[in-house]
């Protein structure tokens, strides 16, 4: 017979993958009987909506990453504009008029803090081109390395901003149902098919019909088994 195991603490990647497994093995020996018909065509169901659920939660997982990126490029600019601050502090420190010169221009290009996302980008690209005659002072007051870092943390934030509005428009027609509302069908279903196996296979006659799916159903079923039981292990 099939074994169980704890289908239910699987995160939702796992889980999808478990069950796109658990059709493929159903395909590969034809396991088709009027009784299970209903049954495997929610399972089907399942592995299609969740493709398009896992798409839509990426598009969260984009929206995160872009905001973090965000936070941290302005951090960024607060870390360099600070760096000059400091120095300018002493007039007799000799990276003084350097520092005075790098500051002009970024205070010139004004504050992100009161800029919205987009005119952010703009003006932080613009500031990397102003800068760029003057890395021979930003080097020689050590500020060349925190321009670097800003421009490099704006330009992922630019790269991810427009992965966001490519997702944000594939799924803009359609919202779907997230896995974790698709897993309260799907399961109940897998596990009634897995009754009904676990039930022919009492029959004697039915041993052998089902032996290949069986073998193959509890190789996979100890594999995700296993995966939970060393997550359990390292926490």
């Amino acid at each position: 017979m099939v074994n169980t195991f704890a289908l239910t603490n699987l995160r939702n990647a796992e889980h999808y993958a478990f069950i796109k497994s658990v059709c493929a093995i159903f395909e590969k020996y034809g396991v088709e009987h009027d009784t299970l018909t209903v049954l495997l065509d929610q399972l089907t169901a399942y592995i299609a909506n969740a493709d398009a659920a896992m798409t839509f939660e990426k598009q969260n997982e984009k929206v995160r990453e872009k905001n973090e990126l965000g936070d941290y490029r302005y951090r960024l600019h607060s870390k360099l504009f600070n760096y000059l601050k400091s120095i300018l502090y002493d007039e007799q420190d000799e990276r003084f008029d350097y520092a005075q010169t790098v500051m002009k221009i970024v205070k010139e290009m004004g504050n992100p803090s009161k800029m919205s996302e987009k005119v952010e980008s703009v003006m932080l690209t613009t500031l990397g081109n102003k800068l760029e005659p003057f890395a021979e002072q930003l080097d020689a007051i050590g500020a060349k390395r925190l321009v670097d870092d800003l421009m490099n943390a704006n330009n992922k934030f630019i790269e991810a901003e427009r992965q966001t509005r490519e997702v944000a428009a594939q799924l803009k027609a359609n919202r779907p149902m997230s896995v974790s509302e698709l897993r309260k069908t799907v399961d109940p279903a897998y596990r009634a098919i897995i009754g009904i196996i676990n039930g022919y296979v009492n029959v004697p006659d039915n041993k052998d019909t089902w032996k290949n799916t069986i073998d193959e159903m509890n190789v996979l079923v100890t594999k995700y088994d296993h995966l939970l039981a060393s997550r359990k292990w390292r926490k």
